[in-house]
């Protein structure tokens, strides 16, 4: 099944940076970059997040393994869960996250319902 041309390819990748493997993690995500960029003329967007205190040197030579890469520095939960929400595309999604969930409970009463009231 073929990936709609609207959606956006992302890895979000978190890290310490102490593992001391960057540059096979990078040459990693370079290949999936290219690959991708190959076979739609679309890059990969890459989101390596560094929590606590990560070492950035390594992890910044992650995320240039993609044209779209970006470092995101995390002290905490509160800045983690910021980074999350903006990744997704900022405070709408949490909007439209909500109005699914609101969606599938509703429905769920109402099936419910249904079967008590036909039984």
């Amino acid at each position: 099944q073929a990936t709609p041309a609207s959606y956006t390819p992302v890895i979000v990748f978190m890290s310490d940076g102490s593992a001391g493997d960057a540059h096979t993690a990078a040459a990693t995500f370079q290949a999936a970059s290219a690959n991708l960029f190959s076979r739609t003329t679309t890059n990969l967007e890459l989101h390596v997040i560094a929590f606590g205190s990560a070492c950035t040197t390594q992890l910044q030579q992650i995320a240039n393994a993609s044209p779209e890469g970006r470092l995101h520095l995390s002290a905490d939960t509160a800045q983690l869960s910021n980074i999350f929400v903006n990744i997704a595309g900022g405070q709408d999604v949490a909007q439209v996250l909500q109005a699914e969930v609101g969606k599938r409970i509703s429905d769920a009463i109402a099936d419910r319902l249904a079967i008590e009231y036909s039984a």
